[in-house]
């Protein structure tokens, strides 16, 4: 079992430090298609949820088993 400790300030929320660990692993040669086939979701999804809009659970599954390896 692996564990994944995060440390929030009083203004911030999960899911926008998710979001900042997202954008952080992308550059100009790592985008998010790559991170996306990485991950195992849709690029789509991805994309929807870097740019704050609703995801499903899925991907919140998805995101913590890739970002916790």
């Amino acid at each position: 079992m692996k564990s994944l400790t995060i440390y929030l300030s009083n203004d911030n929320n999960v899911v926008d430090w998710m979001r900042t660990m997202t954008t952080s692993k992308l550059n100009k040669r790592y985008n998010m298609k790559h991170l996306s086939e990485d991950m195992k979701v849709k690029y789509s999804m991805l994309y929807r949820f870097v740019n704050k809009k609703p995801v499903s659970q899925e991907f919140f599954v998805a995101w913590f088993r890739y970002f916790s390896e």
